[in-house]
Parts: C-alpha cells; structure tokens; sequence
C-alpha cells in the first residue's frame, strides 16, 4: 500500500479544520499537450435530452440517479471518460451559483464564468493523465461559447488534485481556511488573497 502522509493528515484535521484553494482558469491561454490515449473515448452530456445517457455512464461511476437528474435539470455539463467502453474519469461544471459544503458557503460565478467541480479519476485509472483528457474538451466547450475564465476549489492537503491544477497553469486567487471547534455552531471561515465576499455568499 502506497503512504500517503498528507491524506493521513487530511482525515486528522478535516473535523475541525480544512484548507481550500480556489483556482482560476483564463480560458483563452494555451494548454499543455496532452499524449492521446486511443483507448479513451470523452463524451459530453448536458441538459434533459442527455439526462437517460449521462445516468448510464455515470451510475456505474459510483453517482447516484437523482444528483445526475438535479445537476442536469440545472443545466450542468458533465465530461466522462471511457477506457475501452467503461467509465473512468468525470468532471462537471455548473454554470450559476453552487453550494461548497466543505465550508457551509456559496460560490457565485462573475461575467462570462463557470465553476468546474466535482472531478473524479476512478482509483484504477488513475495515473493515466485522464484528469487532463477529460477537462480539454470542456474548456473547447466553454470557449465556443464564450465563456472567459473557470473557478476550481481543491483541499490544500489534496496535492495530487492541488498539483493538477497548477499544471494547467491556473492562478490561485484564494486561500480560504475553515474551523470549526467543539461547541461552535458554524464553521468560520477566513479568507486570504482576496477578500471572502468577491465570489462566496452564506446559504
């Protein structure tokens, strides 16, 4: 078994206290090649139409019917990766406000800006770049309809998901530290780089 002492740390402190980054994407930068993997097959779904296609591929993944059927029925746009036909990799990205339960806040897209969340690399497909595989074609997406930069939130103590995102370059625009002590009845949260209210809002 690989030892992994920062997801060791991650479980220890997570109850009390968590660490996020939020990333920013200019879209219009150049990306970083990507070797193609001919085995991998990336399909984009988004909206009603796409709903009986997107729960096909995605159940198998470990999601269940009704979160698919929410995020689609507000219009999400989800990318899968297939390797030989079953479902690897998925990333999603919601094009209005979404909940961060990690810290009990809102996160509002400014002008012409998506939120890219929730992005999964089944663990025995991992370490296949299929990260980097199934975001590109999203980010074409996006740029076709004009859409100019993307936000991601990663766990400090996540580095291989934190490394990911410097890879492509994005610009970390926000440090947001979030505790939470016994006898507190809600997290608080501290922002640094940018101030919390640019981008978050309470529930």
């Amino acid at each position: 078994m690989r030892y992994d002492p920062w997801s060791i740390l991650r479980r220890l402190t997570d109850s009390f206290v968590r660490a996020y980054c939020v990333f920013e994407a200019d879209l219009s930068r150049p990306r970083p090649t990507i070797p193609r993997n001919p085995d991998l097959v990336v399909r984009l779904f988004r909206g009603i139409d796409d709903l009986e296609a997107a729960t096909a591929a995605l159940v198998p993944a470990g999601l269940r019917p009704e979160d698919i059927s929410a995020r689609m029925c507000k219009g999400d746009l989800v990318s899968v990766g297939f390797l030989n036909g079953t479902p690897a990799a998925y990333t999603w990205t919601r094009f209005g406000d979404i909940s961060v339960k990690e810290l009990g806040l809102t996160i509002r897209p400014r002008t012409r800006e998506v939120i890219q969340y929730d992005s999964l690399v089944l663990k025995r497909f991992r370490r296949q770049g299929l990260q980097f595989a199934i975001a590109a074609p999203v980010l074409d997406y996006l740029q076709q309809h004009g859409y100019a930069t993307g936000l991601a939130w990663v766990n400090l103590l996540n580095r291989p998901s934190y490394k990911n995102q410097r890879k492509w370059g994005k610009k970390l625009i926000m440090t947001i530290v979030s505790i939470k002590l016994p006898g507190m009845e809600q997290r608080r949260n501290v922002s640094l780089g940018a101030p919390l209210d640019c981008l978050f809002t309470n529930p």
